[in-house]
Protein backbone atom coordinates (compact mmCIF):
# COMPACT_ATOMS: atom_id res chain seq x y z
CA UNK A 1 0.00 0.00 0.00
CA UNK A 2 2.81 2.26 0.99
CA UNK A 3 4.29 1.81 -2.70
CA UNK A 4 1.26 2.47 -4.21
CA UNK A 5 0.83 5.71 -2.58
CA UNK A 6 4.41 6.90 -3.55
CA UNK A 7 3.68 5.96 -6.90
CA UNK A 8 0.67 8.27 -6.95
CA UNK A 9 2.60 11.07 -5.30
CA UNK A 10 5.29 10.78 -8.01
CA UNK A 11 3.05 10.67 -10.79
CA UNK A 12 0.93 14.12 -9.41
CA UNK A 13 4.55 15.41 -8.97
CA UNK A 14 5.05 14.78 -12.39
CA UNK A 15 1.72 16.25 -13.54
CA UNK A 16 1.99 19.27 -11.57
CA UNK A 17 5.09 20.14 -12.66
CA UNK A 18 4.72 19.75 -16.74
CA UNK A 19 4.07 23.00 -18.43
CA UNK A 20 0.97 24.54 -19.76
CA UNK A 21 0.09 23.45 -23.74
CA UNK A 22 1.16 25.36 -26.64
CA UNK A 23 -0.72 25.98 -29.64
CA UNK A 24 0.93 27.06 -33.10
CA UNK A 25 -1.21 28.44 -36.15
CA UNK A 26 -0.25 27.68 -39.24
CA UNK A 27 -1.93 29.67 -42.00
CA UNK A 28 -1.17 30.98 -45.52
CA UNK A 29 -2.53 29.33 -48.97
CA UNK A 30 -0.34 26.72 -51.06
CA UNK A 31 2.95 27.26 -49.85
CA UNK A 32 1.77 26.52 -46.24
CA UNK A 33 -0.47 23.69 -47.29
CA UNK A 34 2.69 21.99 -48.84
CA UNK A 35 3.97 19.79 -52.08
CA UNK A 36 6.23 18.06 -50.19
CA UNK A 37 5.12 14.23 -50.92
CA UNK A 38 5.14 11.59 -48.20
CA UNK A 39 5.38 9.19 -50.49
CA UNK A 40 9.38 10.20 -50.54
CA UNK A 41 9.76 10.08 -47.16
CA UNK A 42 12.16 8.51 -45.16
CA UNK A 43 10.83 5.78 -42.61
CA UNK A 44 12.62 8.24 -39.96
CA UNK A 45 10.67 11.43 -41.03
CA UNK A 46 7.79 9.90 -40.31
CA UNK A 47 7.84 10.27 -36.59
CA UNK A 48 6.74 13.15 -34.10
CA UNK A 49 7.62 13.62 -30.50
CA UNK A 50 5.31 11.94 -28.06
CA UNK A 51 4.11 15.88 -26.90
CA UNK A 52 3.38 16.91 -30.16
CA UNK A 53 -0.03 16.55 -31.93
CA UNK A 54 -1.35 18.05 -35.08
CA UNK A 55 -4.58 19.53 -36.69
CA UNK A 56 -5.54 19.83 -39.97
CA UNK A 57 -8.34 21.94 -39.71
CA UNK A 58 -10.06 20.35 -36.62
CA UNK A 59 -8.77 16.90 -37.28
CA UNK A 60 -6.31 15.20 -35.89
CA UNK A 61 -4.05 13.55 -37.96
CA UNK A 62 -0.07 12.84 -38.82
CA UNK A 63 1.35 14.92 -41.35
CA UNK A 64 2.27 12.07 -43.56
CA UNK A 65 -1.55 10.67 -43.62
CA UNK A 66 -1.98 12.67 -46.31
CA UNK A 67 -0.28 13.16 -50.02
CA UNK A 68 1.34 16.40 -49.53
CA UNK A 69 2.81 17.72 -46.39
CA UNK A 70 3.95 21.29 -45.45
CA UNK A 71 6.49 22.92 -43.13
CA UNK A 72 4.57 21.49 -40.17
CA UNK A 73 6.05 18.38 -40.05
CA UNK A 74 9.93 19.63 -39.49
CA UNK A 75 8.87 22.71 -37.53
CA UNK A 76 6.76 20.00 -35.35
CA UNK A 77 9.58 17.63 -35.17
CA UNK A 78 12.15 20.62 -34.17
CA UNK A 79 10.43 22.23 -31.71
CA UNK A 80 8.90 19.37 -30.19
CA UNK A 81 12.66 17.97 -29.60
CA UNK A 82 13.40 21.39 -28.11
CA UNK A 83 10.47 21.23 -25.65
CA UNK A 84 9.74 18.24 -24.50
CA UNK A 85 8.04 18.63 -21.17
CA UNK A 86 5.52 21.05 -23.12
CA UNK A 87 2.61 19.53 -24.52
CA UNK A 88 2.70 21.35 -28.03
CA UNK A 89 -0.75 21.41 -30.51
CA UNK A 90 -0.17 22.43 -34.19
CA UNK A 91 -3.15 23.97 -36.06
CA UNK A 92 -3.21 24.16 -39.90
CA UNK A 93 -5.58 26.24 -42.08
CA UNK A 94 -4.32 26.87 -45.20
CA UNK A 95 -6.06 27.05 -48.88
CA UNK A 96 -4.25 27.47 -51.85
CA UNK A 97 -4.50 31.12 -53.95
CA UNK A 98 -5.90 32.57 -51.40
CA UNK A 99 -5.14 36.38 -51.02
CA UNK A 100 -4.98 38.85 -47.93
CA UNK A 101 -8.31 39.70 -49.47
CA UNK A 102 -10.13 36.42 -48.74
CA UNK A 103 -8.24 36.32 -45.17
CA UNK A 104 -9.59 39.81 -44.42
CA UNK A 105 -10.98 40.27 -40.80
CA UNK A 106 -13.82 41.83 -42.07
CA UNK A 107 -14.42 39.71 -45.28
CA UNK A 108 -16.19 41.35 -48.45
CA UNK A 109 -17.06 39.41 -51.11
CA UNK A 110 -17.36 41.97 -53.56
CA UNK A 111 -13.37 42.79 -52.13
CA UNK A 112 -12.12 39.16 -52.43
CA UNK A 113 -13.62 39.32 -56.37
CA UNK A 114 -10.54 40.81 -57.21
CA UNK A 115 -8.14 37.64 -57.38
CA UNK A 116 -10.98 35.31 -57.98
CA UNK A 117 -10.96 33.20 -54.47
CA UNK A 118 -14.28 34.87 -53.11
CA UNK A 119 -15.92 31.00 -53.31
CA UNK A 120 -13.51 29.83 -50.17
CA UNK A 121 -15.38 32.37 -48.14
CA UNK A 122 -14.26 34.39 -45.11
CA UNK A 123 -10.95 32.43 -44.03
CA UNK A 124 -10.18 34.73 -41.23
CA UNK A 125 -13.63 33.94 -39.64
CA UNK A 126 -13.20 29.81 -40.34
CA UNK A 127 -9.67 29.91 -38.57
CA UNK A 128 -10.97 31.63 -35.91
CA UNK A 129 -13.82 29.09 -35.35
CA UNK A 130 -11.25 26.21 -35.63
CA UNK A 131 -9.19 28.27 -32.87
CA UNK A 132 -12.25 27.80 -30.96
CA UNK A 133 -13.36 24.60 -31.41
CA UNK A 134 -10.21 23.05 -30.37
CA UNK A 135 -9.94 25.71 -27.17
CA UNK A 136 -6.84 26.88 -28.22
CA UNK A 137 -6.69 30.68 -28.18
CA UNK A 138 -5.56 31.27 -24.65
CA UNK A 139 -2.85 28.77 -25.38
CA UNK A 140 -1.08 30.53 -28.92
CA UNK A 141 2.11 30.78 -28.63
CA UNK A 142 2.96 31.98 -32.03
CA UNK A 143 1.70 32.24 -35.69
CA UNK A 144 3.27 31.09 -38.75
CA UNK A 145 2.27 32.66 -42.06
CA UNK A 146 3.68 31.47 -45.47
CA UNK A 147 1.01 33.91 -48.01
CA UNK A 148 1.56 36.19 -50.57
CA UNK A 149 1.80 34.79 -53.71
CA UNK A 150 -1.85 35.56 -54.72
CA UNK A 151 -1.42 38.71 -53.72
CA UNK A 152 1.65 39.42 -55.73
CA UNK A 153 0.00 38.00 -59.06
CA UNK A 154 -2.43 40.52 -58.96
CA UNK A 155 -1.73 44.45 -58.62
CA UNK A 156 -4.58 46.09 -57.24
CA UNK A 157 -3.90 43.51 -54.18
CA UNK A 158 -0.09 43.84 -53.93
CA UNK A 159 -0.84 47.55 -53.59
CA UNK A 160 -2.30 47.13 -50.21
CA UNK A 161 -0.56 44.10 -49.20
CA UNK A 162 1.28 45.69 -46.16
CA UNK A 163 -1.99 47.44 -44.80
CA UNK A 164 -4.07 44.57 -45.36
CA UNK A 165 -1.26 42.51 -43.64
CA UNK A 166 -0.59 44.93 -40.62
CA UNK A 167 -4.53 44.97 -40.21
CA UNK A 168 -4.52 40.99 -40.15
CA UNK A 169 -1.94 40.84 -37.70
CA UNK A 170 -3.38 42.97 -35.35
CA UNK A 171 -6.81 41.64 -35.38
CA UNK A 172 -5.52 37.97 -34.81
CA UNK A 173 -2.97 39.67 -31.68
CA UNK A 174 -6.83 41.65 -30.65
CA UNK A 175 -9.00 38.23 -31.10
CA UNK A 176 -6.25 35.84 -29.54
CA UNK A 177 -6.35 38.27 -26.42
CA UNK A 178 -2.58 38.31 -26.60
CA UNK A 179 -0.79 41.61 -27.97
CA UNK A 180 2.57 40.03 -27.85
CA UNK A 181 1.70 36.73 -30.03
CA UNK A 182 5.13 36.05 -32.40
CA UNK A 183 3.96 36.29 -36.08
CA UNK A 184 6.46 34.69 -37.93
CA UNK A 185 6.11 34.31 -42.02
CA UNK A 186 8.18 33.04 -44.88
CA UNK A 187 9.05 35.69 -47.70
CA UNK A 188 7.38 35.56 -50.54
CA UNK A 189 9.48 34.31 -53.39
CA UNK A 190 7.73 33.86 -56.68
CA UNK A 191 8.74 34.19 -60.58
CA UNK A 192 8.82 37.94 -61.02
CA UNK A 193 7.70 37.56 -64.69
CA UNK A 194 4.49 36.06 -63.71
CA UNK A 195 3.98 37.73 -60.52
CA UNK A 196 4.12 41.45 -61.74
CA UNK A 197 3.62 43.12 -57.92
CA UNK A 198 6.08 40.56 -56.17
CA UNK A 199 8.14 43.11 -55.18
CA UNK A 200 5.58 45.26 -53.45
CA UNK A 201 4.50 41.91 -51.48
CA UNK A 202 8.29 41.73 -50.49
CA UNK A 203 8.77 45.28 -49.61
CA UNK A 204 5.38 44.97 -48.09
CA UNK A 205 6.93 41.98 -45.94
CA UNK A 206 10.00 43.61 -45.17
CA UNK A 207 8.35 46.86 -43.89
CA UNK A 208 6.14 44.81 -41.62
CA UNK A 209 8.76 42.97 -40.19
CA UNK A 210 11.01 46.24 -39.09
CA UNK A 211 8.01 48.35 -38.24
CA UNK A 212 5.85 45.56 -35.76
CA UNK A 213 6.70 44.23 -32.32
CA UNK A 214 7.62 40.29 -32.86
CA UNK A 215 7.17 40.21 -36.35
CA UNK A 216 9.65 38.12 -38.13
CA UNK A 217 10.47 37.99 -41.88
CA UNK A 218 11.84 34.00 -42.90
CA UNK A 219 14.50 34.14 -45.60
CA UNK A 220 12.57 31.16 -48.57
CA UNK A 221 14.58 32.45 -51.60
CA UNK A 222 16.96 30.11 -51.78
CA UNK A 223 14.70 27.06 -51.12
CA UNK A 224 14.63 24.57 -53.85
CA UNK A 225 11.29 24.11 -55.80
CA UNK A 226 9.14 21.74 -58.15
CA UNK A 227 9.44 22.62 -61.88
CA UNK A 228 6.66 25.40 -61.64
CA UNK A 229 9.69 27.61 -59.98
CA UNK A 230 7.01 28.21 -58.10
CA UNK A 231 5.66 25.55 -54.61
CA UNK A 232 8.52 24.41 -52.60
CA UNK A 233 9.49 20.84 -52.96
CA UNK A 234 9.95 18.33 -50.64
CA UNK A 235 13.09 19.64 -49.29
CA UNK A 236 12.65 22.57 -49.48
CA UNK A 237 9.29 22.14 -47.41
CA UNK A 238 11.35 20.65 -45.26
CA UNK A 239 13.84 23.14 -44.66
CA UNK A 240 11.09 25.71 -44.40
CA UNK A 241 9.40 24.07 -41.22
CA UNK A 242 13.11 23.91 -39.90
CA UNK A 243 13.90 27.85 -40.39
CA UNK A 244 10.62 28.62 -38.92
CA UNK A 245 11.27 26.59 -35.74
CA UNK A 246 14.74 28.39 -35.74
CA UNK A 247 12.89 31.42 -35.99
CA UNK A 248 10.70 30.85 -32.97
CA UNK A 249 13.75 29.19 -30.67
CA UNK A 250 15.98 31.99 -31.50
CA UNK A 251 13.21 34.76 -31.00
CA UNK A 252 12.51 32.46 -27.42
CA UNK A 253 16.12 32.81 -26.54
CA UNK A 254 16.51 36.30 -26.47
CA UNK A 255 13.70 36.62 -23.67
Amino acid sequence: MNRLILLIAVLLVGCSTQESPQAFLLMGQSNMVGSGRTDSLAAADTTLPINVSYYRNTDAINPWDIPRFGPELTLAQDLGAAMPDTPLRFIKHAIGGTSLLDWAPEWDSTRAAITGNQHVGPMYEHAMAIVDTLQAASHVAAIFWMQGERDARIPEAGVDYYANLEHLIASLRRDLGNPDIPFIMGRVNAPAERYPALEDVRSAQFRVAEELHNVILVDTDDLSKWGDNLHYDTEGVMEMGRRFAGAYLAREAEI
